[in-house]
């Protein structure tokens, strides 16, 4: 509902230049135009209302009316812009009264009301936090005991649990600890996901943590997977080296990967993350695997407090603890969950807890059902201005690093940014960055040297659950170089493949030529 109240905002704009740029083209149906415009404008007063009654099945199949005749009116638009045909003067003004008039039909004709606005919304300080680190300090202290002491075979040390229990969080913390650090002599960090191609894992070990000159890295380019395992092996053999493998699905991964990396008996580690037990004990069958536990309820509690309350010392007040206690207890120590509901509290005041707090009873179950409900009420809680520029984030493969000021510049291209008095459309897009990681919706990833936000990602169950909703609204669709063919109604197409696989799926875009079409390497 979200991304129609967006698509209509960019559609009356482009319908306001019209008017103003082409007047001299729209002889005869400039009044259609005109109604168009007024029309899209009185529909969009309808959407703020309708998204409190979305559970409605009338409002809904309304909306999706709504949402396809906006899509069908931009095309329109561009194609007059581009003089690729000319505007059509009847179909699209008949289908947009009749889904007008629809609304008596579906006896939804009152909703209705004042759209509020995020015009007003400015932020209090540009200086955002890094995810806090609460309650896995004997964790670490306990898997930093095992990388460095015990037996010198190549073991592999298993971090297991379950997504947004904070394995990769834990695992970076490790990684960058300074007694690790010295005590291996090369380290390499690999993002495996559901989605890997073997190949690039490898090259990506090569060329982002080997010291090649240029004349080898044409070489690596070239090579096959044979030829990369061996490379790396060799490079390895003189050294202890500390491999972190993070999140690994499959067995198949873990074969991929094992043969590259040498048992020379000199201390030497694997660390792996994953949520399958199985993978961790099949890996290293001589190995116990640690299993990551939920927070107690005294970790919780400060986690939250300190998402929640970040300029009151992690302190909460008084007439807020009962419900936050009761809050932080439906979050069951799973620290993804903690850190989102802290988020969005965080921009509420303390009455209107209750009602969050009954929005998210649910009963909690293995796997990731239990926190779908907290992710899906922060991103129903969000200005409808930030929901498209959230649900656009399912462009980028799982654990991407993406530039802040490319994500903002692909924002104002996308037309989900309105100028708001004075501020340039990019000052714009940094208000909205930075609310979605004060919100806990997005992470910072790397700052600059002015402590400026230079890079981000997305945790995968956020990513998983923009893509859903993209989905759901008919806003996105994320292929990884198979062979289904695109909905032709998805306005984003994210193809995640390899730039020399992609070809052949190209072809199948032609039922998708109205869709934006971003296409993504894999990171290297």
């Amino acid at each position: 509902m979200a991304t129609t109240h967006s698509i209509i905002s960019l559609v009356v704009g482009k319908l306001s230049d019209l008017l103003l740029q082409e007047a001299i083209f729209l002889y005869g149906v400039r009044g259609n135009v005109e109604w168009m415009e007024q029309e899209l404008k009185r529909m969009q007063c309808f959407l703020e209302d309708a998204d409190a009654k979305q559970g409605d099945g009338r409002v809904k199949n309304w909306v999706q009316d709504v949402r396809d005749i906006a899509y069908d009116v931009e095309d329109v638009i561009d194609m007059f812009i581009f003089r690729i045909a000319p505007l059509r003067k009847g179909g699209l003004i008949m289908e947009s009264r009749a889904i007008s008039e629809s609304r008596s039909t579906y006896g939804i004709e009152s909703i209705g009301g004042t759209s509020s606005s995020f015009q007003d919304w400015r932020l209090t300080s540009p200086n955002v936090q890094e995810p806090d680190f609460i309650g896995f300090e004997k964790d670490m202290e306990t898997l930093v005991e095992q990388l460095m002491e015990g037996e010198l075979r190549r073991c592999v040390v298993s971090l297991v649990g379950m997504g947004g229990l904070g394995k990769t969080t834990l695992s970076k913390k490790i990684y960058n600890n300074e007694k690790v650090k010295k005590y291996f002599n090369f380290q390499a960090w690999i993002f495996i996901s559901q989605e890997y191609s073997v190949r690039d894992l490898l090259q990506n070990i090569v060329t982002s943590y080997m010291v090649i000159s240029k004349e080898e890295l044409k070489k690596v380019e070239k090579m096959n997977v044979a030829e990369l395992r061996y490379k790396i092996s060799e490079n390895l053999k003189e050294k202890r080296y500390l491999m972190v493998l993070d999140d690994i699905w499959k067995n198949e991964a873990w074969d991929a990967m094992k043969d590259a990396l040498p048992d020379m008996n000199n201390g030497s580690r694997i660390m792996l993350t994953t949520r399958n037990k199985d993978v961790a004990l099949y890996a290293d069958a001589q190995s116990s695997p640690y299993e990551l536990q939920f927070l107690n309820e005294d970790e919780s509690w400060n986690l939250f407090c300190k998402k929640t309350f970040p300029k009151q010392d992690t302190s909460c007040p008084p007439d807020s603890q009962k419900l936050g206690g009761e809050i932080v207890g439906k979050c069951q120590g799973l620290p993804l969950a903690i850190v989102v509901i802290g988020g969005l509290l965080s921009r509420k005041e303390t009455k209107e807890w209750e009602k969050v707090l009954k929005s998210i009873s649910w009963q909690f179950v293995e796997g990731q059902p239990q926190i779908y409900r907290i992710l899906s009420l922060s991103y129903k809680d969000l200005p409808y201005e930030l929901k498209p520029c959230f649900l656009y984030l399912g462009i980028f493969p799982e654990e991407y690093e993406f530039s802040a000021e490319k994500l903002i510049h692909l924002w104002v291209a996308e037309g989900f940014l309105q100028e708001r008095g004075h501020e340039t459309l990019a000052e714009v897009g940094e208000d909205f960055l930075i609310e979605l990681i004060q919100r806990s919706m997005i992470q910072v990833a790397k700052r600059n040297s002015s402590s400026g936000i230079k890079s981000c990602r997305i945790h995968d169950l956020l990513r998983d659950l923009s893509i859903t909703k993209a989905m759901e609204n008919k806003f996105l669709e994320v292929h990884h170089g198979n062979t289904n063919v695109p909905s032709s109604r998805a306005r984003q197409l994210a193809v995640h493949q390899a730039i020399s696989k992609y070809v052949h799926f190209l072809k199948l875009l032609y039922s998708a030529l109205s869709s934006a079409v971003v296409i993504h390497p894999r990171q290297r």
